[in-house]
Formats: C-alpha cells, sequence, structure tokens
C-alpha cells in the first residue's frame, strides 16, 4: 500500500490509498483524512482514477469523472522523518567528495 513516488515539485509522497470508490462512503473516507491530518506537517492529494478513454489524460481525471480515487499524502516540512531527509544529506555529502577529488586531481 505505500509506494514512494516524486510529486512535480520532486518531493518524495506516499501513496497512502488507491481504489477509494468515488460514493459517498469514498467521499467521507476523504472527509475525515482531511479533517484529521496534521496540516502543518502534511498535505493531502487527491487524484482521479478510472477510464480514460472519454475524460482525463495520462496523469489523471477530473475528480467529478472518476471512478475511484487515489489518495497521496506529501510531507510539508524537511526533518528527520520525512523519507527524503538522508537522500539529501547523502548528495550534499557526495557533491562535496566529488569537489574535493577535482580539486585534487584534476578534471574529471
Amino acid at each position: 500500500m505505500k509506494k514512494e513516488r516524486k510529486n512535480s515539485q520532486g518531493e518524495v509522497c506516499v501513496h497512502y490509498f488507491s481504489k477509494v470508490p468515488n460514493n459517498e462512503e469514498g467521499l467521507n473516507f476523504i472527509k475525515s483524512i482531511r479533517k484529521f491530518v496534521n496540516k502543518k506537517r502534511y498535505k493531502v492529494r487527491v487524484l482521479g482514477r478510472g477510464s480514460r478513454k472519454i475524460h482525463g489524460n495520462a496523469y489523471s481525471i477530473p475528480l467529478k469523472h472518476s471512478e475511484n480515487f487515489s489518495i497521496y499524502i506529501d510531507q510539508k516540512i524537511m526533518d528527520r522523518y520525512h523519507p527524503n531527509f538522508l537522500d539529501k544529506k547523502f548528495y550534499k555529502v557526495r557533491q562535496s567528495i566529488d569537489d574535493l577529488n577535482n580539486v585534487i586531481y584534476g578534471g574529471n
């Protein structure tokens, strides 16, 4: 159920729920998630899913035309609890090592 992806801003997001039906029960479920999630730390995104023959594109379907929903929860705060936190730290370390190697050995 938890599948890491990157959103359009390149941030890691987690695909928490899929195949949530587009009916009263599904809409109440989404409303409950939005009501109780910590809005300072997380952002909830809902994307429409289903047949793309009439509506939609490769990315998603307008919610009013979707058969079901996928719910993503993105972390807004970059701290040790963020799934991408260590990646950014290691990237900076690797970049510094590459810069030192270029200074010491010259070039590539």
